[in-house]
């Protein structure tokens, strides 16, 4: 079953009536199955930010269109009772502690996690320690730690992540990873937009490549080889054959 269907997805935005509009995702037709962690990959401005707020319904498409669930996409739809996502920089209330922002942005969802549970969800990523310290002084692998909690209370189907390991330092990507892998073992769906191939190589069981907002390759992450040699020989085939 595909969980996210995207049928000739076109973007654009115009920057003033007379200026041609920039096109920033073109005619993007691609499918996602239930079950599967799927990888968006792509140079900057290659569009893949772009389909994920098309996905959360932040952005209207100019043309074609985005199912989640058999759905279109719109907040506050009881859709989004299924549906996590963690930014490459969240923000949350500085003035609350880890353990009042865990708890307040999880109860979002409709209902306030038992004690047993938040507590449990801290120990597992590291967090316990730090239950008490305010968010304005953690650091930004802490903050992204917070988002994956809230998400283990959520235990949604669907979780969209953009670029959720930039800027971490080696641990915290390790343990980032690992939860990651047991939340698409126990049947979470999982879309990552990242520029780490490596990482993606490790987690991601199917890829897709965009560049100027066109989808370039899509296909299962190699089990030999590198992706990032993948990914370069489906991004710039004429200079890989005069390699």
């Amino acid at each position: 079953m595909n969980v996210i269907e995207i049928d000739h997805l076109t973007v654009q935005f115009r920057n003033g009536w007379r200026r041609k509009a920039t096109t920033a995702v073109d005619d993007l037709t691609l499918s996602i199955r239930e079950g599967e962690f799927f990888a968006l990959l792509g140079p900057n401005g290659a569009g893949k930010s772009t389909t994920l707020y098309c996905m959360l319904g932040l952005l209207k498409p100019t043309a074609g269109s985005v199912r989640l669930f058999g759905q279109t996409p719109r907040p506050g739809t009881p859709m989004f009772a299924d549906l996590a996502y963690l930014p490459e920089e969240p923000h949350y209330h500085d003035y609350l502690t880890v353990e009042e922002a865990v708890t307040y942005y999880a109860s979002l969802y409709g209902s306030r996690p038992s004690v047993d549970r938040l507590s449990a969800a801290l120990e597992r990523l590291g967090l316990a320690p730090a239950r008490h310290l305010r968010v304005s002084k953690c650091s930004k692998g802490m903050k992204q730690k917070v988002g994956i909690a809230q998400c283990l209370l959520h235990e949604p189907k669907l979780l969209l992540l953009d670029e959720p390991m930039r800027g971490l330092d080696p641990v915290t990507v390790k343990e980032f990873r690992d939860v990651l892998v047991d939340l698409n073992a126990h049947g979470v769906t999982i879309v990552m937009n990242s520029h780490m191939l490596a990482e993606v190589q490790l987690v991601a069981t199917r890829a897709a490549v965009l560049d100027r907002g066109r989808l370039v390759a899509v296909d299962d992450t190699p089990k030999s080889g590198t992706l990032e040699d993948w990914f370069f020989k489906v991004l710039r085939p004429e200079a890989d054959a005069h390699a």
